[in-house]
């Protein structure tokens, strides 16, 4: 399939130079950085060829990662729209959303994951945020083998997201996985940066994709209810775009009937609405701003920056608040975004807040010294370097910001700390607020209350002006017991707003705060409580656990790995690549791992629990038994690490020794990240007999010197590693890919086919 072909058979006639540009760098399996206009179709450039070339010279699973929730929906769209028109998928190919909202492919199983770039980097720390931290291996062994897309990469905190995309983006590199990074307004400097020392080809747009003319004009004043109404009248569609939500709020009130009786529909959006009442708005705003919009339409919109990004809309006339370049430049996007001229007012601010100080200033400086100049793809780029450029530069090149990132994420997956691993992404964080007066009596229906996200720190100011009107608000807590089949709800009161982290699901009484469709969630007393939403109840994770031989386990996980290695056969040839290791050995690694997992159940505690005497043959010995009811038995995860350390690190042989290391981990991690504990055991009398058997039907008879397996420790003890440091890149690489493998694997042996889905399908409910 060649490039003009694949664009035909999606809609679009012609291919831009940077579109055939990506479709090229990517069919060779190069990473790319592209920089081009918004609206020049950057996310076709990728997902295309993701589509055409999925499974050969890209993996065979896309990972899209975003910086906000509010562009995932209409790039799933997008990708499902594509996989039909283009043929290459099979009707199973799955697109799935990924973020706090829509938690919808938790294990990143799904063919095509859009996800929030939070949820990518806590992920591949192994403390995902929406998914319990035990399981975290699974999801981030699919960030080392999925072809990654990080768009919108200027909208990422440069001393953090920014920082921890780059660790991922340096990692795939060495890997020999392809990635690609989009953006409009990132600077010179980064460009550089990936191009020099991360692999990445640069690909540049040669001009606008659309001939259009817009001036960017400073006016040296507030933006105000007074500047709004003077617009009204002079052209039909006007965007008006305020920094903060509370400056939104106030302005609609202030403007909305003035310009309702001049004959102007109008609206407010921003980032506090629920989501049936967000699309609803981003409706009306693509009714009144988007292609199909009559020529005559008439319409005013305030909003923040939700609209600097992500939505396809075009208006005659930009009203905003100063910012800092790339964002300015990114609403600006929104003006003649198909063609023809438009004109952008920029108004001065009292405080830069959200925004950096400096940068905003930057930003001033240049619009006032070039205000009434035509803002074409040149002028942008070179606006963008003149604020950018030397910021980024620095941060690139003379701060530790890299190093402190990597230290962070480090010590968020070695203790299991979402809070950690998020702070590591943005530094403006959020949490979920949603509003009940009573939500004790809900017991598990509070998890179905809809949730907004909000800022932390007006999170925390909400809190304590509760605590000084003795107004009660709580926490939700989910999943603190150990058991897959059930997840856990308890309410804890926030005393205090040190309580709060980022992340947290907080309950607000409305005595407190309302909800308005139409003005979104705001501090006012005397509003109404949220409803759990309608849907099917989540019943417990059904089991599909049978009474199942040791032998016959081992095997058919040692078989379902072999599957997957078939189809993450990038993964296997860039991990055999960084440990300079043949694939056999990979191969071989897996399956070892797969075959002795459950090693740890041939414990003779194990097995008397299970109801297998001591005078039992090899065949009877079981992995499984009819019932669920695991808690009285001994943990056997960790004492298979325990027992297969020596044979296979120290004194084996049958794998380099960092594999093997890696192989360790993975099996001791294969039920619980982070387990360490081993109590003490000892084998069954027919254990080695049973572990050859499954050895030999494996093909791997001889592999493994069984006189070196410990089978017995008189007393509990710790393995002799707990978890594998990410700074020690090749260990912690060859850790996350085949923990997940082996997980994967262990469900679907037990589960069949569907068992990973019927996970994410059940999860995904609660």
């Amino acid at each position: 399939m060649n490039v003009a072909n694949a664009y035909n058979q999606c809609g679009i006639n012609t291919p831009a130079p940077h579109q055939r540009g990506a479709w090229d760098a990517l069919s060779r399996g190069q990473s790319i950085i592209l920089r081009a206009p918004t609206g020049s179709g950057k996310t076709e450039a990728v997902v295309l060829p993701f589509l055409a070339f999925g499974g050969q010279s890209l993996a065979a699973r896309l990972i899209y990662a975003l910086p906000l929730r509010s562009l995932a929906n209409q790039i799933v769209r997008r990708i499902e729209d594509y996989a039909p028109k283009l043929g290459s998928k099979p009707a199973s190919f799955q697109v799935r959303l990924q973020h706090g909202e829509k938690p919808e492919s938790v294990l990143f199983a799904a063919d095509a994951v859009v996800a929030t770039i939070d949820q990518v980097v806590t992920s591949y720390a192994c403390t995902p945020l929406t998914l319990p931290v035990r399981h975290g291996n699974i999801p981030a062994g699919a960030v080392m083998s999925s072809f990654l897309v990080f768009d919108e990469m200027h909208l990422f905190d440069p001393e953090l997201g920014l920082q921890a995309t780059r660790l991922m983006c340096e990692r795939l590199h060495r890997l020999g996985m392809p990635y690609a990074v989009l953006s409009a307004t990132l600077p010179d400097s980064v460009v550089e940066f990936w191009q020099d020392n991360l692999g990445a080809e640069v690909i540049e747009a040669d001009g606008e994709f659309v001939q259009r003319q817009v001036t960017v004009e400073w006016r040296d004043l507030h933006l105000n209810a007074d500047e709004v109404k003077k617009a009204l009248g002079q052209v039909h569609r006007i965007l008006v775009v305020c920094n903060t939500v509370d400056q939104a709020v106030a302005l609609y009130r202030q403007v909305a009937s003035d310009a309702q009786t001049q004959g102007y529909a109008c609206n407010l959006l921003h980032s506090r609405f629920l989501p049936e009442d967000r699309k609803r708005k981003e409706d009306w705003v693509a009714q009144h701003f988007g292609k199909e919009a009559a020529v005559d339409t008439k319409a005013l919109l305030v909003a923040t920056q939700v609209v600097g990004v992500g939505l396809d809309i075009s208006a005659d006339l930009l009203l905003t608040e100063v910012a800092p370049v790339d964002a300015l430049i990114q609403r600006a996007g929104r003006v003649a975004r198909w063609g023809g001229t438009g004109k952008v007012l920029v108004y001065d601010v009292e405080s830069a807040a959200p925004y950096n100080r400096e940068l905003v200033g930057k930003t001033k400086e240049v619009l006032q010294k070039e205000s009434g100049c035509v803002l074409d793809w040149p002028t942008a780029k070179r606006w963008v370097n003149q604020v950018l450029n030397e910021p980024y530069r620095r941060i690139l090149h003379e701060s530790n910001a890299y190093e402190q990132v990597v230290a962070q994420l480090s010590r968020a997956a070695f203790e299991g700390s979402r809070s950690q691993a998020e702070a590591a992404v943005r530094e403006i964080n959020t949490v979920e607020v949603t509003l009940h007066s009573d939500p004790q009596r809900l017991g598990r229906d509070v998890l179905r209350l809809p949730t907004l996200s909000v800022h932390i720190g007006v999170a925390k100011k909400w809190v304590e002006e509760a605590k000084r009107a003795n107004i009660q608000v709580w926490r939700v807590e989910v999943d603190r017991n150990p058991s897959d089949a059930q997840a856990s709800v308890s309410l804890k009161l926030v005393s205090n707003a040190e309580d709060i982290t980022i992340g947290d699901r907080l309950v607000f009484p409305p005595s407190l705060l309302g909800y308005s469709p139409d003005e979104g969630l705001q501090q006012a007393p005397n509003g109404q409580d949220f409803q759990p939403q309608s849907g099917q109840a989540c019943q417990p994770l059904s089991s599909a656990l049978r009474r199942e031989g040791w032998i016959d386990h081992s095997v058919q996980v040692a078989d379902a790995i072999e599957q997957i290695l078939q189809q993450e056969q990038h993964a296997v040839s860039a991990l055999a690549y960084l440990l300079s290791v043949p694939k056999d050995e990979i191969k071989k690694a897996a399956k070892l791992a797969a075959l002795l997992h459950d090693l740890g159940k041939l414990n003779a505690e194990w097995q008397r629990e299970a109801g297998i005497s001591g005078a039992a043959s090899p065949q009877d010995l079981l992995a499984h038994t009819d019932a669920r009811e695991y808690v009285r038995f001994p943990p056997h995860a960790t004492v298979s690490a325990y027992a297969l350390w020596l044979a296979i690190i120290v004194d084996g042989g049958a794998l380099p020794r960092l594999l093997a290391k890696a192989v360790c981990f993975a099996i001791a991690h294969h039920h619980s990240v982070r387990a360490k504990e081993v109590p003490a055991y000892k084998f069954h009398p027919k254990w080695k007999d049973a572990v050859k058997q499954a050895l030999q039907k494996c093909g791997l008879n001889g592999t493994l010197n069984l006189n070196h397996i410990t089978p017995s420790q008189p007393s509990p003890t710790d393995l002799r590693e707990q978890f594998p440091p990410m700074e020690c890149e090749r260990l912690y690489t060859a850790y996350v890919l085949l923990s997940r493998w082996l997980r994967l694997a262990d469900r679907i042996a037990t589960g069949g086919p569907n068992a990973v889905l019927h996970y994410e399908n059940w999860f995904g409910r609660l």
